[in-house]
């Protein structure tokens, strides 16, 4: 895979497909750059209102939220903002995982109307809701190994730059916003409202 812009060579995604993806998951310590990606995840989640805005973006514009909030942490890890192209790469990395997600998703929300009117598939929700969780985690190697994300770019000895940090964020939300949404007011406020979130 190269990149178009440079002419460099990308590295590819993981070829060995889902138990190594899942293994990787979990032999990754609380440093590893996958297991960061999901703790900066986790946590983001929590703060009021982030659940909320993510889950519009991605049933009302189709938006990855993974590959939306790998902006966000790469930004936090002193990395430079995507352009378009970069985002088409990344995008097009994780999308074995995605199409396999993407439906899994969908039986969990059929799932969920009719555990109202048939208690016995509680547990099956639950075991596919579990699977999904998973399979995130699993696009979330797939994604920090794609973009290439290892240790921070700034010095450890330097303190984070909060501008230079929210301005590195920006430029991926807006690209990709308009990748997704094309400058749709409702897609840009709820980025924006999401950025807020995230640096607040």
């Amino acid at each position: 895979m190269t990149d178009s812009g440079t002419g460099t060579k990308m590295p590819e995604p993981p070829k060995a497909g889902r138990k190594t993806a899942i293994a990787e998951v979990a032999a990754s310590g609380p440093e590893g750059s996958q297991a960061g990606f999901w703790a900066f995840s986790l946590s983001l989640y929590d703060r009021p209102g982030a659940a909320q805005a993510c889950l519009a973006l991605q049933d009302r514009f189709g938006a990855d939220v993974n590959l939306l909030l790998l902006g966000f942490w790469r930004a936090r890890r002193g990395y430079a903002g995507w352009a378009d192209a970069e985002l088409g790469r990344v995008e097009s990395a994780v999308a074995p995982v995605n199409a396999v997600l993407q439906p899994l998703r969908e039986a969990r929300r059929g799932l969920k109307s009719l555990c109202e009117i048939e208690p016995t598939a509680d547990a099956l929700y639950a075991e596919i809701k579990a699977l999904e969780l998973k399979l995130e985690q699993v696009a979330q190697v797939w994604l920090a190994a794609a973009s290439r994300v290892g240790p921070a770019q700034r010095s450890a000895k330097s303190p984070p730059d909060r501008d230079d940090e929210i301005e590195a964020a920006a430029v991926h939300l807006a690209a990709y916003l308009e990748r997704i949404a094309a400058g749709d007011q409702a897609a840009l406020q709820l980025g924006a409202d999401l950025l807020r979130i995230a640096f607040s």
